[in-house]
């Protein structure tokens, strides 16, 4: 069930932008875990709680279907897609992969006022790690994570890196951090920050690599810590 009120964004959308507003709602009503995976995305019902047609609704779902974020299944309807362990692992591979290329790019081109930006969202997680904020420092993690790719200046990268990060925050968004995660985590950040901030294009890149790989491996000793089976599971390189 969708449990949620109808959003700002939504209510003010003029019509050119209503479309957007509408998927830009649903997607985050996935990835928040307000629609669970694996259930029946109500079009009728969410027309109505967002308070607008079933048509931008529709638009909006072949859209997030396109994303992979939902899966229509014949005479079913549309579904919220479940991802499974090996896919996330493929996809803190790929997604690995696009880190060191926007480390890279971001050192070469960064400029001072997305400097001061990332030095900003890096304070704010700063403070959360410390009081042990998890839910604050997960939305700076998020902010950190997206201005990395966004000021790499790819729009190309952002886009791929978008997808791929969507399809995973289906299968993290129930996963548990820890105190140490965090600090660990938040010292990964200041590797690429400081490279970043220093020009050093391969050391950044190596950095952000490296911090999603980390992501992986702590995102798999949290499974182990619950009683699942992740031994037979190979980390990347």
């Amino acid at each position: 069930m969708v449990r949620s009120s109808r959003p700002r964004s939504v209510a003010a959308a003029r019509h050119g932008h209503l479309g957007g507003a509408v998927r830009a709602r649903v997607e985050e009503l996935i990835l928040t875990g307000a629609i669970p995976a694996g259930e029946r995305v109500n079009e009728l019902r969410l027309a109505s709680q967002l308070e607008v047609s079933r048509g931008p609704v529709r638009e909006a779902l072949r859209a997030l279907e396109h994303a992979g974020l939902l899966v229509a299944v014949p005479n079913r309807g549309v579904f919220v897609r479940k991802v499974a362990l090996d896919d996330a692992l493929h996809l803190y591979d790929v997604r690995a992969g696009l880190a060191r290329v926007a480390g890279r790019l971001l050192a070469r081109r960064v400029t001072k006022t997305q400097l001061a930006r990332l030095r900003a969202t890096f304070k704010r997680m700063e403070h959360a790690c410390t009081v042990r904020d998890v839910a604050t420092y997960y939305a700076g993690n998020l902010a950190f994570h997206s201005r990395l790719i966004e000021f790499a200046g790819n729009p190309r990268l952002t886009a791929m890196n978008e997808s791929v990060r969507n399809e995973l925050q289906l299968y993290l968004r129930n996963a548990v951090v820890g105190p140490a995660q965090l600090k660990e985590s938040q010292a990964e950040h200041r590797a690429i920050l400081e490279a970043i901030v220093k020009g050093n294009a391969e050391r950044a890149g190596a950095a952000f690599e490296a911090h999603i790989l980390a992501g992986k491996r702590r995102m798999l000793d949290n499974l182990g810590s619950r009683g699942e089976a992740v031994a037979a599971i190979p980390l990347a390189p």
